[in-house]
């Protein structure tokens, strides 16, 4: 099977969570052979990496006592075939919630500068990403906050996608409401559109061709 991971990144369930839904459906539609796998950051606490090294003195993961590696291990165990990462906007770039799960990812990568580590890096190489994000205004940043995930998704050697020129941008239409998305045609098409590309390169990714249901 051609397993896909969407993550929501937001504090609660709402836009964001929408726009990634959107997005594994359309990717579903492509074939039998795709599942999808929503993770959703909603109620979940994510301390930041302060670069203590505990990681590599004891060689272990992170010991920080949170969400984190719940939120982490569908990107790990195993590594997914593609993965679609939704995000608010907040001041123009991403939450610091996003920000601090990606940090923290680092933990999983000490074996590249400590021979002695016990686990290897995760091998995304073959993981096609997306992104999607909603912001509250149309030009409030919602670009920017998607190019920021692609240059941690381009870091750490996952094949990324694009969408709508980048990925899957909307906006709520200065609606404070959780599902304002919903209303933002053009948004929630370029949401599909990332997940039908995300989709269809993790097919092809894996040796196999995109073919329709049934």
């Amino acid at each position: 099977m051609t397993r896909i991971v969407g993550i929501a990144a937001s504090p609660r369930h709402g836009n964001p969570e929408i726009l990634v839904k959107e997005a594994l459906s359309s990717a579903q539609e492509l074939s039998a052979d795709i599942t999808v796998e929503l993770v959703t950051f909603a109620g979940k606490r994510i301390e930041p990496c302060t670069d203590c090294g505990v990681c590599v003195r004891q060689k272990t993961y992170c010991w920080k006592q949170d969400d984190w590696w719940e939120l982490v291990k569908p990107l790990v165990e195993p590594t997914p075939a593609g993965v679609i990462i939704g995000t608010p906007v907040y001041f123009f770039n991403t939450p610091s919630l996003l920000r601090a799960y990606f940090e923290r990812c680092t933990c999983l990568l000490k074996q590249l500068w400590n021979a002695d580590f016990p686990f290897p890096p995760p091998d995304w190489t073959r993981t096609a990403a997306g992104t999607v994000a909603v912001g509250f205004h149309r030009h409030g940043g919602v670009e920017h906050a998607m190019s920021s995930i692609h240059h941690v998704l381009l870091t750490n050697g996952f094949v990324c996608v694009g969408g709508d020129y980048i990925g899957g941008g909307a906006w709520q239409l200065e609606e404070d409401s959780r599902d304002a998305v919903l209303k933002d045609r053009i948004g929630i098409a370029a949401a599909r559109l990332v997940g039908k590309r995300v989709g269809t390169t993790a097919l092809l990714l894996q040796g196999g061709r995109p073919s329709a249901k049934g």
